[in-house]
């Protein structure tokens, strides 16, 4: 999907900015960006960009009257106007003429640099083209593939009585080769998924990608396998810098079209948030939106919890399950039977690891709110650290 003036206010991109006018128009697509910090040159704006500026000399209303009107004729998609510097609110005028256009303008705080904001949209604008592409998951590859395998097992009786699902995997960077360490790492995310799946169905490579087609009979195994590929995914990210997403959605109403589709959706999520790595259920791609705005907030929000960064060292000092063992503990909602049970340990070995961790890190387990700190850190330190 093409990046909107919308897409920069709901994701956050640079906090504290606000659409001030022009909701109407907030779909505008944002083709390319012009930075102007002097409005000296406004005939040289495009149709279809967005343009910035740090509304020096804004105020003249003798020269910039019409400045809405002729943005407008243009095909300009939005103003952006950084206050702070030289002005510090954006001219009543201004908002009086956009709100009579219906013309999209924003106030972008001063504490955010025209180099930051250039690079970010223009980032997001490239990321988009690739995504239309389909670069990140060949559809028209991999659908008749899945459809006609799936045909075939179902005639057989194969996975009928189950919840059929489509996972996704790619390299984050497209344009990797295939080489050793990415066939290693689907081999890995391959045996992981016929392991845990109740029925395999199939699967098929091209290039740095590879989709699978698998039954299950209930939604939380699919869930404990996802959780098994993040582990994965962070693992090969830390150990041979290998980073790549992996995505998943069940097929409804026999709809294996859209479900396949959802999972390019659920990818270009994962990249349009900057995620480093990581897995996103379709379901759960709002929750990762908001996610990020957490992270552009707050980047250092997992570097700074205490907890986390013990335990992800003893991990690699001793090379334990300690980051597992909390992150199912945690899903679990701090029910013990139910996490020793995914982690296929007995209760008693998971409480004991437990008290392991409290006597690393001083973690208190009963706690809510420390609870609730470190979930936040481990999914933040999942998707961007």
């Amino acid at each position: 999907m093409p990046l909107t003036v919308r897409d920069i206010i709901e994701n956050n991109f640079f906090p504290g900015t606000e659409l001030i006018t022009g909701r109407e128009s907030a779909g505008n697509i944002v083709s390319w960006v012009n930075v102007q910090e002097i409005l000296d040159s406004v005939d040289m704006v495009g149709s279809g960009e967005l343009l910035i500026t740090t509304g020096f000399d804004l105020a003249d209303y003798t020269r910039y009257f019409n400045l809405i009107k002729r943005l407008k004729a243009k095909g300009v998609v939005g103003l952006m106007v950084q206050t702070g510097y030289y002005v510090d609110s954006i001219p009543v005028y201004i908002l009086e003429s956009a709100r009579k256009y219906k013309f999209p303008v924003l106030e972008l705080p001063a504490s955010f640099s025209f180099s930051e904001v250039l690079k970010t949209l223009i980032s997001e604008i490239n990321r988009e083209s690739v995504i239309g592409n389909q670069s990140y998951l060949d559809f028209n590859y991999f659908y008749p593939k899945l459809k006609k395998k799936l045909a075939e097992s179902l005639e057989r009786g194969i996975g009928s009585d189950n919840i059929i699902a489509v996972l996704a995997v790619s390299a984050v960077n497209v344009y990797n080769e295939v080489g050793p360490d990415i066939e290693e790492a689907f081999e890995n995310i391959k045996s992981l998924s016929v392991i845990s799946c109740d029925t395999y169905i199939g699967h098929y490579e091209k290039n740095v990608q590879m989709t699978f087609c698998l039954g299950f009979e209930n939604a939380t195994k699919l869930r404990d396998l996802m959780d098994e590929v993040q582990v994965v995914l962070i693992r090969l990210s830390n150990k041979i810098g290998l980073n790549l997403f992996a995505t998943a959605d069940t097929v409804e109403n026999n709809n294996l079209e859209n479900c396949i589709k959802h999972c390019m959706e659920a990818l270009q999520t994962l990249h349009s948030i900057r995620a480093i790595r990581g897995t996103c259920m379709y379901e759960h791609m709002t929750f990762l939106k908001k996610l990020y705005s957490i992270y552009r907030t707050n980047t250092l929000y997992s570097k700074e919890n205490k907890v986390l960064r013990l335990l992800i060292d003893k991990d690699r000092e001793s090379d334990s399950d300690y980051i597992k063992t909390v992150r199912f503990f945690l899903e679990e909602n701090g029910n013990v039977t139910r996490a020793a049970k995914r982690l296929f340990v007995h209760r008693h070995t998971l409480i004991n690891r437990m008290d392991a961790i409290k006597d690393i890190t001083g973690f208190n387990f009963d706690d809510y709110y420390e609870r609730l700190d470190l979930s936040l850190a481990l999914m933040l330190n999942d998707y961007f650290d």
